[in-house]
């Protein structure tokens, strides 16, 4: 069953933190802007890959917004609750030797701090790629060409040249270079040899300082045009080369830096020049690849000449190294400009806040929800969204997987972030007082037992004001499933001290840290004897979905605990710290003691089914009352307590 029968049509509004309408986002292996992804793109991750959009999420902002500027890399507006992946400067004129990572809201972000910015993970080694264009039946004047292409230095040289100066044209393959460039002409003709066994002709044309050749094929010329694009706003690079490893990838480099780019003579600066918004972004992907930190400016259009994109490279250690790949010789003597205050690693890059303006806006916002990461990449930041994104695509695999019919499902919410889920699930649904999710969910399950009904809170609204209704419900034992969402802080309301908020804990009513133990919520739900426990992550998606189906399965009273950092109220239950302490594993549900003792555990967290009884549910024990009362139905005997 298709997930899209439990969408809602109305969009998840979870995290008030958003961008603006043009905020480029890096997808697979392109960019786009923020109002034009949809869900099942893929976005770039802070880890440096890939993962897919969940959700897409709209609405209105009037109030104060944020255009953070980051040395090399430009801009990104956004409001102010909206998390950033930085590092906060140590040393105020010094940069930092260590790099720490937090999620900051905008608003409380300083200049000087710095963004991290992912560097590319995601790899993909081929060997070589089928020429999508096949051979018409009755081509009989085309030369007979491969069927794929390998991905040697050859054909990835040649992508470069094309990228940077060619165009297709009916079905020819020109590129133009300047007169005195004949070397690059002879390196074309010798590559297309070797790898299409073509003969290339070529047309000079003094008057205009001109020298192009040209690859006349039917088949290559659509391939070039699908593959890289044509025109030079439209160029672009396509997956099965920017996930190459990027060792292959040099020489690339060197046919693009040989069409639009330059060195100085003195190795000083290098430059790369496109008007391709997507090119732009790419180029840079693959220089961060290398180690190689580029700075990125914009120049404005005048007269016939269009927007256009300098990327720059100017630190003597990273000229150095594009020197090295390009096979360019000049003494390092010679390079003598001082290094960026920027840092790199294997894994970000670390670029100083240079401004931070504040402005009023009133218009449409946007933000994303992204499996796995819950974070996503603009041009020079690393945005979080919450993880209640991921519980609700969790929520949708579940419901689809029980093939269940949306007019017999009700879902019950409480008030906090966890009571947004009703809204945003196309089922029946009940958004019931802070805490009453339990009473409200057994209510509508007595009246109705042929109805799925899940129950859903937050750690605030189902252990704080509600915590007292979970031993009663587990007496009782009814068929519904509770699911729990955990983020150790109340969250809606700007994130005071919740029941699960670790001793010590700094928050807005604990500004010295929290004076009381923190509850331990599997271990009370052990101690009531709720008949079924699990214990999930919410960015594991597919194993938190798989819970979800077998709570709905199991007869009885049912709880699926959910660890869910908050990057935005909560400082110290991250992902990160969570992360290290999950251990994903395979239990034996019918060891109460040896759950107790998973509960108790205080170096780990443990997901999985933890504990699992049977036993009379609140419908059974009905049933046996219906019988010895004589009545037809439950409804004769609630009659006989009618006032």
């Amino acid at each position: 069953m298709k997930l899209d029968i439990f969408k809602s049509t109305k969009d998840p509004i979870w995290c008030p933190g958003c961008l603006v309408p043009g905020t480029i986002i890096h997808t697979n292996p392109s960019t786009k802007k923020i109002e034009e992804i949809k869900v099942g793109d893929k976005v770039l991750g802070s880890d440096g890959k890939y993962h897919d959009v969940t959700e897409i999420m709209v609405h209105r902002h009037q109030g104060k917004v944020y255009k953070i500027t980051a040395k090399c890399f430009g801009n990104t507006v956004l409001t102010g609750e909206h998390p950033v992946l930085i590092s906060r400067r140590k040393l105020k004129h010094r940069a930092n030797k260590e790099f720490n990572a937090e999620w900051v809201e905008t608003e409380e972000l300083k200049e000087g701090d710095y963004l991290l910015y992912p560097i590319l993970k995601e790899e993909e080694d081929l060997d070589a790629i089928e020429i999508p264009i096949k051979k018409k039946f009755m081509d009989r004047k085309s030369k007979n060409l491969p069927e794929k292409i390998t991905l040697n230095a050859d054909f990835l040289k040649l992508v470069g040249y094309y990228i940077s100066e060619g165009h297709v044209h009916n079905r020819e393959v020109v590129f133009s270079f300047n007169i005195n460039e004949t070397e690059y002409v002879e390196d074309i003709k010798n590559i297309c040899k070797r790898i299409f066994n073509l003969n290339i002709t070529t047309r000079k044309t003094p008057e205009k300082n001109l020298i192009n050749c040209y690859i006349n094929s039917s088949r290559i010329a659509p391939t070039f045009k699908i593959w890289f694009g044509s025109g030079a706003y439209n160029k672009k690079i396509p997956k099965f080369i920017m996930l190459l490893p990027p060792e292959n990838q040099k020489n690339l480099l060197i046919g693009l830096w040989r069409g639009d780019g330059w060195v100085d003579s003195k190795g000083k600066r290098a430059n790369y020049k496109t008007i391709s918004p997507i090119l732009k972004e790419q180029i840079k992907q693959l220089l961060l690849r290398q180690q190689i930190v580029p700075t990125i400016s914009i120049n404005r259009a005048y007269d016939i000449h269009k927007e256009s994109y300098s990327i720059q490279i100017v630190s003597r250690k990273d000229i150095k190294k594009l020197l090295e790949i390009l096979k360019i010789n000049i003494k390092e003597r010679e390079v003598k400009n001082k290094k960026l205050p920027i840092r790199i690693d294997n894994n970000y890059v670390y670029l100083p806040i240079r401004k931070i303006e504040e402005f009023d806006y009133d218009g449409l916002v946007h933000n994303l929800g992204v499996g796995d990461v819950n974070s996503f990449v603009s041009q020079n930041a690393i945005l979080h969204n919450c993880g209640d994104f991921s519980i609700h695509n969790a929520v949708l695999r579940a419901l689809a997987a029980k093939e269940l019919n949306p007019k017999n499902v009700v879902l019950v919410a409480g008030i906090g972030c966890s009571g947004q889920m009703g809204a945003y699930v196309s089922v029946n649904s009940f958004h019931t007082i802070h805490g009453r999710v339990l009473p409200t969910a057994q209510a509508i399950k007595y009246s109705n037992p042929k109805l799925t009904v899940i129950g859903a809170g937050g750690d605030g609204d189902g252990l704080g004001i509600g915590g007292g209704h979970i031993s009663h419900t587990a007496r009782r034992n009814p068929d519904i499933t509770y699911i729990l969402m955990d983020n150790s802080t109340y969250g809606l309301t700007k994130g005071q001290a919740s029941p699960t908020s670790l001793c010590d804990q700094k928050t807005s009513t604990t500004p010295h840290g929290s004076f009381e133990d923190n509850l331990n919520p599997i271990a009370m739900y052990l101690a009531y004897d709720v008949s079924f426990i699990a214990q999930a992550y919410s960015n594991d998606v597919p194993h938190l979905a798989d819970l979800i189906v077998q709570a709905i399965d199991h007869p009885g009273f049912a709880i699926v605990h959910i660890r869910d950092p908050c990057p935005t109220y909560n400082k110290l239950m991250t992902k990160e710290f969570l992360k290290e302490r999950i251990v994903k594993g395979e239990y034996d549900p019918s060891n109460k003691l040896k759950a107790m003792e998973l509960a108790l555990d205080s170096e780990k967290i443990h997901i999985g089914v933890l504990y699992k009884t049977f036993k009379p549910t609140t419908e059974q024990r009905l049933e046996k009352i219906r019988e010895k009362a004589g009545k037809k139905d439950l409804t004769e005997i609630f009659d006989e307590f009618k006032v």
